[in-house]
C-alpha cells in the first residue's frame, strides 16, 4: 500500500516537472531573423518571428535600434495603417529631408497583432528610406549599412516557472512602453538567445564629390547659354512688333 502511494507520488511530481519544463519549452523555438525586399533607397525590413505556442504569450514586442542612414516615414505609416499587422511607437520626431550625416539613429517599438496569427510564424513588413550620403573623395559608390536584429522583449510567461535554467537563453527583466500609445511603461521580460541572428546589410548610393567642379561648371555654363538665348530670343520678338 505505501509502495503504491510512493510510486503515485513519485509519478505526480515527475509529470509535474515536465510541465514546467513544457511551459518554458517554447521559448527554445522563437526564431527571428530579417529580410530586405525591394531595392535602392526605399526597402521593406521583413522580420520573421517562428515559435511553437504563441498562446501562452500575451504580447510581444520588438525594440528596433536604427542607424542614422536609415528612417521611416510616419506619414507612410499612419497611410498603411489597416493594412499592417503591427503597431509602431518612435522615441523621436522624424526628420524626412535630412542627409545621414546630419542626422542622428533613433529607436522605435514595434507591437505585433498577436490576435490576427494563425500559425507558427508571423512576418512585420516595415517600409524604410535611405538618407542621401555624404559624397565621398574616394570614389566609392556604395557605403554599407548594417541593421541589427530586434530586442525581443515577451509577456505572459509567468506560468513558465524554470525560465531561468533554459541554458540557450538568458533573461532580463526590463521597462518599455505597454502600447503604442506611450500612455504608460510595464515590465517586460528581454529574451536573449546565445546564438544571435545576424545583421542584415544593404547598400545605399554615394555621390562622387570629385564631380562637383564639372557638374557646377556644367551647369552655370548651361544656364549662361540659355539665358542668353532666351534673351535674345525675347528681344527679337519686342523688336519685331
Amino acid at each position: 500500500m505505501f509502495s503504491l502511494l510512493f510510486l503515485t507520488l513519485a509519478c505526480l511530481s515527475t509529470c509535474h516537472s515536465f510541465n514546467e519544463h513544457d511551459d518554458c519549452n517554447f521559448l527554445e523555438h522563437i526564431k527571428v531573423s530579417m529580410e530586405f525586399k525591394k531595392s535602392g533607397f526605399h526597402r521593406e525590413l521583413v522580420t520573421i518571428i517562428r515559435f511553437n505556442n504563441s498562446g501562452l504569450l500575451n504580447k510581444i514586442l520588438l525594440v528596433y535600434s536604427w542607424p542614422n542612414d536609415i528612417y521611416v516615414d510616419p506619414f507612410q505609416l499612419a497611410s498603411l495603417k489597416d493594412q499592417r499587422n503591427w503597431e509602431m511607437l518612435l522615441d523621436s520626431t522624424i526628420d524626412l529631408e535630412t542627409p545621414a550625416h546630419k542626422s542622428s539613429g533613433f529607436v522605435t517599438h514595434l507591437f505585433p497583432h498577436l490576435e490576427e496569427l494563425t500559425s507558427g510564424q508571423i512576418n512585420l513588413t516595415i517600409p524604410i528610406h535611405g538618407r542621401y550620403q555624404k559624397p565621398s573623395y574616394h570614389g566609392n559608390a556604395f557605403t554599407s549599412v548594417d541593421i541589427h536584429p530586434p530586442s525581443l522583449l515577451l509577456q505572459g510567461i509567468e506560468t513558465c516557472t524554470q525560465l531561468n535554467n533554459l541554458d540557450s537563453f538568458t533573461t532580463t527583466v526590463v521597462d518599455a512602453p505597454c502600447t503604442a500609445d506611450n500612455s504608460s511603461t510595464c515590465q517586460w521580460i528581454q529574451v536573449q538567445p546565445q546564438e544571435q541572428p545576424e545583421p542584415v546589410t544593404l547598400q545605399l548610393p554615394v555621390g562622387d564629390a570629385s564631380l562637383v567642379i564639372p557638374v557646377c561648371g556644367g551647369t552655370l555654363l548651361v544656364t549662361i547659354i540659355c539665358t542668353v538665348a532666351l534673351t535674345k530670343s525675347a528681344w527679337t520678338r519686342t523688336y519685331e512688333m
